[in-house]
């Protein structure tokens, strides 16, 4: 019979792994895209998105004290990536994917026919990379973090409706005419960073009215599952991407994966608000969090196998029967936080219980599904839980195995850099 770790003893064993998996990633111009042996794929080049996580996570390790001057220097590799290289030059904001290796004069070389518009999505990784290597003493990532936010200020933020826009031609021109909630979860996530860095309530603000539009509302009128895809004037588009319910950001129907995260970011974002004395009239957040929570598990097995389906229609009948591993990443995510704040929730005791449950059940299923080796998790799995790449290819992401692990011993508030920060000043 196969021994699994406890939870403890697991993120002990993962995190250095994963720190040492992801510094494979290292290229001339950021971090590439890894292959499933941890090899790059010159093909995938140099994605914003990932090359913010990655920096976000080598902040965290060197704050954790893991491998300290290899992380520091690879953060130092990512603010300088995302600074100098990304970066705009002629219209300002920042490239969603570049080349791996940089031209003869050491200047980076855009892939605008991969990527040729600027991303809402992506914009908020930057943030968050930024938010994190400033908590680590990054060198630039203060700079970094105000210019970030200008953009955001500039051409993102839709004041009028509470929300990030999602897509704009490189020029600014031609904001696309959608609007989606990943790319404002990430936007609310990276807001939560923002104030950790730097004290600005703004970001709660604008967390909160996020979290208010999408959960209180949008998700509480569809039984708790959460709306991914909107029109310009925030209409609920259910027919959007129906014809393409694998896609990687835009699927169609509810995400199970998407609730586990806006569950855990709306209970961060009211600790938060209460932490620094701050009323944004979160009291709806218990009700909400639960629910969310309780409702996306319901997705565990529906199509007859261990897992949780990628993606579901709004009666919870499954879609997409590929298994992801960040879905249990941040299933695991929020099941630790809700066992850690019973006392905020009706019936806490019993729903603290639920969640300790799930932690057990979902760090097996990831021993023995989706960890290949200590720091290499298997990025997709089919319905049968055997690995996959009909979405994602290799592995070229540790943000959410990471933040996971790091979970397993992290309050809910502060969020993650100013946390480690705390613990290594103790």
């Amino acid at each position: 019979m196969t021994e699994f770790l406890k939870l403890p003893d697991l993120a002990a064993r993962e995190l250095p792994a994963l720190c040492e998996f992801a510094a494979l990633s290292k290229v001339p111009a950021g971090f590439g895209y890894l292959g499933s042996d941890g090899e790059i794929l010159p093909e995938y080049g140099a994605q914003l998105w990932i090359n913010c996580r990655m920096t976000h996570m080598f902040s965290l390790f060197a704050l954790a004290g893991i491998r300290p001057e290899l992380s520091r220097d690879l953060a130092a590799h990512g603010i300088h990536a995302i600074t100098d290289y990304f970066r705009d030059p002629e219209y300002a904001g920042w490239f969603s994917w570049i080349e791996t290796e940089l031209d003869d004069a050491g200047c980076a070389r855009p892939n605008l026919e991969r990527a040729p518009r600027k991303e809402a999505y992506a914009h908020a990784f930057v943030i968050i990379a930024a938010s994190s290597a400033a908590v680590a003493g990054i060198p630039g990532a203060r700079a970094l973090l105000a210019e970030a936010r200008r953009i955001q200020d500039c051409y993102w933020w839709e004041e009028a409706a509470g929300r990030v826009r999602d897509t704009y031609a490189r020029d600014w021109s031609d904001c696309e005419a959608y609007r989606g909630a990943n790319a404002n979860m990430h936007t609310f996530e990276s807001a939560l960073a923002a104030f950790d860095a730097t004290g600005d309530s703004e970001y709660l603000r604008r967390a909160a009215s996020i979290a208010d539009k999408t959960i209180n509302q949008s998700a509480r009128e569809n039984s708790w599952r959460i709306p991914e895809h909107y029109t310009t004037d925030w209409r609920v588009d259910f027919g959007y991407n129906r014809d393409n319910p694998t896609d990687p950001f835009r699927p169609w129907g509810a995400t199970p994966g998407h609730s586990f995260e806006w569950t855990r970011l709306i209970l961060q974002l009211r600790a938060t608000a209460q932490a620094a004395g701050l009323d944004f009239g979160l009291g709806w957040v218990p009700e909400a969090a639960g629910a969310v929570y309780l409702t996306a598990l319901e997705a565990w097995g529906v199509d007859g196998a261990s897992g949780f389906p990628y993606t579901t229609d709004f009666e919870g009948k499954p879609v997409s029967t590929q298994r992801m591993h960040w879905v249990v990443c941040e299933a695991l995510g929020v099941s630790l936080a809700i066992s850690r704040l019973a006392a905020q929730f009706p019936e806490g005791d019993i729903l603290a219980q639920t969640a300790a449950q799930w932690c057990e059940k979902l760090s097996v299923y990831a021993q023995e599904y989706l960890i290949e080796a200590p720091g290499r998790w298997w990025h997709e799995l089919d319905r049968d839980n055997h690995p996959a790449a009909l979405t994602w290819p290799g592995k070229a992401d540790i943000y959410h195995a990471g933040q996971a692990m790091f979970l397993v011993d992290l309050p809910v508030t502060p969020g993650f850099a100013v946390a480690l920060r705390s613990r290594s000043r103790s």
